[in-house]
């Protein structure tokens, strides 16, 4: 099984080191960076995150300023999931080509599995799984 990378941009300390530390021991390599000119550097000194959990509101430059510079999202980079407090409309998250959004507060077990989700290997389908309970997972248009 190929190594899974994630890179955490989470400015709030406390939650970056409770999730990185929940990741980590489900056997992801985890990088952790407090704002967006962290994850740029973190981005072009490291390997390919196969997942970035992106925070907006973040100290200096926010997470729509990453995504708009190109060094995450977009065609060929790993998927972003969007982690904020922030209410942001579905339009909003195609227009910066994000694969998915996670409101805070969430819980850790939602966190959990989005990350799963969305890191998943290529050549499988994200629209064709399902939760645990067997419902349907959420697409992007329904803010999951």
């Amino acid at each position: 099984m190929p190594e899974r990378r994630l890179l955490i941009v989470e400015d709030d300390e406390p939650l970056r080191s409770i999730v990185a530390r929940h990741l980590r021991a489900r056997g992801w390599v985890v990088v952790e960076a407090a704002s967006a000119e962290e994850a740029t550097l973190a981005l072009a000194d490291g390997p390919r995150p196969s997942l970035v959990l992106l925070d907006i509101n973040l100290p200096g430059e926010t997470g729509w300023d990453l995504l708009r510079r190109g060094a995450v999202g977009g065609p060929g980079g790993p998927p972003v999931v969007v982690v904020t407090a922030t209410t942001i409309g579905p339009r909003r998250l195609r227009e910066f080509g994000v694969a998915g959004y996670l409101p805070k507060p969430f819980a850790l077990e939602t966190l959990l599995e989005v990350s799963e989700r969305f890191a998943a290997p290529p050549g499988s389908d994200p629209d064709k799984r399902v939760h645990p309970d067997g419902a349907p997972e959420p697409t992007l248009e329904d803010g999951g």
